[in-house]
């Protein structure tokens, strides 16, 4: 997303029938924006002719979550697959888009491009730290089309805390199970012409999963924020901003999981052959702002940016002999040699009584990432009669680069624990791809009388090189990509309106590629109405879509099952056809002094191939997909029932999120089932002065053992039930 489409915050403000409000107070909106928004707040969203959606500040400081995936569970339309339980590394789909890193979505902070290396490794190993952000914004559909790249399934934005406006400074500590720990403190500081904000986070825990070997399972986390403005003199309204980002991890985490019936007994237990597993990551991040109100209707802004990323997983990969498939090996583990290498890894068996065939191999997956560019954009305000226009127009230079250096060691099991042999460290992998991008985007909204349209267009020209060192092979290529968009809303009367939309979506190939040689290529539609009727507060909505695929794509990745050449790739899997509905229905209730807030989500999903092919990529499995096979590991049912109260001081609120039935690959054959499941938290806030509050949040509190994955390798679990409490005063 380009960052000139903040802008776009204008337009519900405007109204609907607003079109002869004074270009004077528009530029007072103008010059008083402040972070990078598209939609703004929960009540303009209600006007935009697509689907997008605004998680405020009101909400998140209530919920105190750390793990985002626990938020976008209550946003329709985004299907999510836990992995570790903390959100760590969260895989997000939007409208039946593969959830597998994220991969199919734009993530922004600010506006910006916040993947390590969004156009040639798409996968996102990085995510925004939640405890410096404000509120979310997430779009699909028509919404999505100025964002690119990879914005089939749509887009999300983080947006960072706010700049102050006094001087303050605020202090939060809080503990909880498993040893957690956080400690956040923030200062600000207000002149005349400017503002800076100054954030620092750590947050820690030993984690809930048991490992056989008593090591712990946890993390450490670190984020520090330094942002600013400076306005500066003169008649035109103009001023520089500047953002520093700095971010650290260490975690123990772990690709492999359990056999169904070591999860069944014991959901929580880590086998003995993971203990040496951790990632290890650095986050750098750099940007300038300037901009200025050229005119009274007319603003144009600049944003250079640089961010680095670092990570190095070093982890279980497989056995020295890789004709052991570790995944059969924990589907059946009593079946022939099975059991041999099931004892080995879970350290009931040293690796030397079955043989050198038996020892582990853990992999360095050591990777470097840089992505940077310059953004401009402009926006626009014209009146022609009864039509109003506000036209935003961007260009984005971007390039970004991954440089991957994998190695492997050698470990045998030994009285259950790993030890290293004398086998020489081996490269596995030593390659480098580089992408450069040009991005121009242009979206008019038009109202006229009860009408508002948009008309958005992204165009893309991508070039990108790719070099194995390993093999002295080079490859480069480049493409361009054109899509269009085009949505309406009408507003019957002030409670009522229907909206409806259209647009192309686009995966590019990228670099690298020997596995896909097709774009992915979508036309996606939506239509829906609304009800608003603040004197009553209640509010529902349901939007229909369609994504009708020409080509969908796969993307081999360690975390879907893949290993050795075909990771990395991208697979063309032909025609697909994903259908659903998206409800939302919001009432609030008085009840003597008490306020009591409803929120209900609902999605449903029919996420299925369109037609017959054959695949041999891991993801959907090795075989003959079928027309009618579903899509992996996008739930057929998903829904979100939210009760808060709020009374004087004191409020509340409990969240029952259900996940429908998913399935773990395509193919038929061997394809299992993930059941369905609910999960219930629980968060409490207490305002004891205005300075200052306390809070408690309890996740997964009835304690459900439920499953979230099966790959790559086993069964995996949800979080178990934890509790946290802490304190923030302001000064």
């Amino acid at each position: 997303m380009n960052k000139f489409y903040f802008t776009l915050l204008l337009v519900s403000s405007f109204g609907l029938f607003a079109q002869a409000e004074d270009v004077s107070e528009i530029s007072t909106k103008m010059s008083e924006l402040g972070p990078v928004k598209i939609i703004g707040s929960s009540e303009e969203e209600l006007l935009q002719p697509n689907s997008a959606h605004f998680i405020d500040k009101q909400k998140l400081e209530q919920q105190q979550q750390s793990d985002v995936n626990r938020v976008l569970k209550q946003v329709p339309g985004v299907y999510v697959q836990e992995e570790d339980g903390f959100g760590l590394r969260p895989n997000i789909g939007l409208r039946g888009t593969h959830p597998h890193r994220s991969r199919k979505v734009v993530i922004l902070e600010d506006g910006i491009l916040i993947g390590p290396a969004p156009y040639s490794a798409p996968a996102a190993y990085y995510t925004p730290f939640m405890s410096k952000i404000e509120s979310l914004e997430v779009f699909k559909g028509v919404a999505s089309v100025p964002f690119g790249p990879n914005s089939i399934g749509g887009a999300i934005n983080y947006i960072t805390r706010s700049l102050p406006k006094e001087n303050r400074a605020e202090m939060e500590v809080a503990g909880g199970t498993y040893d957690t720990q956080k400690y956040r403190a923030n200062l600000g500081r207000v002149w005349e012409q400017g503002s800076v904000l100054l954030e620092g986070t750590h947050l820690q825990t030993n984690g809930f999963k048991k490992l056989d070997t008593s090591k712990d399972t946890g993390f450490s986390k670190n984020d520090f924020l330094f942002k600013g403005e400076q306005r500066l003199s003169g008649e035109r309204r103009h001023s520089l901003e500047w953002k520093i980002g700095y971010g650290t991890e260490l975690s123990d985490e772990t690709y492999l999981g359990l056999t169904q019936d070591d999860f069944y007994s014991s959901p929580f237990r880590r086998y003995a052959a993971s203990e040496n597993d951790l990632m290890d990551w650095q986050h750098e991040q750099y940007q300038l702002t300037y901009k200025t109100q050229a005119q009274e209707n007319w603003g144009l802004w600049g944003t250079a940016y640089h961010n680095k990323f670092h990570r190095n997983w070093s982890r279980f990969n497989n056995f020295r002999n890789t004709s052991i498939d570790v995944n059969s090996v924990l589907r059946d583990p009593q079946q022939g040699a099975n059991k041999l290498y099931y004892d080995v890894i879970t350290g009931k068996a040293d690796s030397s009584s079955v043989g050198a065939d038996a020892d582990i191999v853990l992999t360095n997956n050591d990777r470097y990432f840089y992505s940077q560019g310059v953004q401009v954009g402009s926006f626009s305000y014209h009146s022609f009669n009864e039509w109003t226009h506000q036209v935003s127009l961007g260009l984005r230079l971007h390039q970004d680069q991954i440089r991957r250096n994998h190695t492997e060691d050698i470990f045998s099991m030994t009285n259950k624990s790993l030890v290293r042999t004398a086998d020489a460290r081996k490269d596995t992998a030593l390659n480098k791809d580089f992408t450069q991008a040009l991005s121009l985007s242009a979206t008019d909204e038009i109202l006229w009388n009860a009408w508002k349209l948009t008309l958005s267009g992204r165009y893309e020209n991508v070039s990108y090189d790719s070099n194995n060192e390993l093999t002295s092979k080079e490859t480069s290529g480049n493409e361009n990509v054109f899509v269009p968009g085009m949505g309406a809303l009408y507003q019957f009367n002030e409670r009522w309106s229907a909206l409806g939309g259209i647009n192309r979506g686009v995966t590019i190939v990228g670099p690298g590629q020997t596995q896909s040689e097709k774009p992915e290529e979508s036309i996606n539609y939506e239509t829906g109405v609304r009800y608003s009727n603040p004197d009553h507060e209640f509010f529902a909505e349901g939007i229909a879509f369609i994504a009708d695929y020409q080509n969908i794509k796969g993307t081999c990745s360690f975390s879907s099952g893949c290993t050795g050449s075909t990771l990395d790739q991208e697979f063309d899997g032909g025609k697909a056809m994903i259908r659903g509905l998206e409800t939302r229905f919001a009432k609030g209730f008085l009840w003597g002094a008490v306020y009591i807030p409803v929120n209900l989500n609902v999605t449903v999903t029919k996420a299925e191939f369109a037609a017959d092919s054959y695949t041999t990529n891991p993801e959907w499995g090795h075989g003959d997909i079928k027309s009618g096979d579903p899509l992996p590991y996008v739930p057929e049912a998903q829904y979100s029932l939210g009760v808060g109260t709020q009374y004087k001081k004191y409020s509340q609120e409990v969240i029952l999120s259900w996940t429908g039935k998913m399935y773990d690959q395509t193919v038929a054959k061997d394809r299992q089932e993930i059941p369905a499941y609910g999960v219930v938290d629980w968060t409490m806030k207490y305002q004891y002065l205005p300075q200052g509050s306390v809070y408690a949040r309890v996740d997964n509190i009835l304690d459900n053992d439920y499953l979230v994955s099966l790959r790559p390798f086993g069964a995996r679990p949800g979080k178990a039930r934890s509790f946290l409490v802490g304190v923030k005063h302001t000064f």
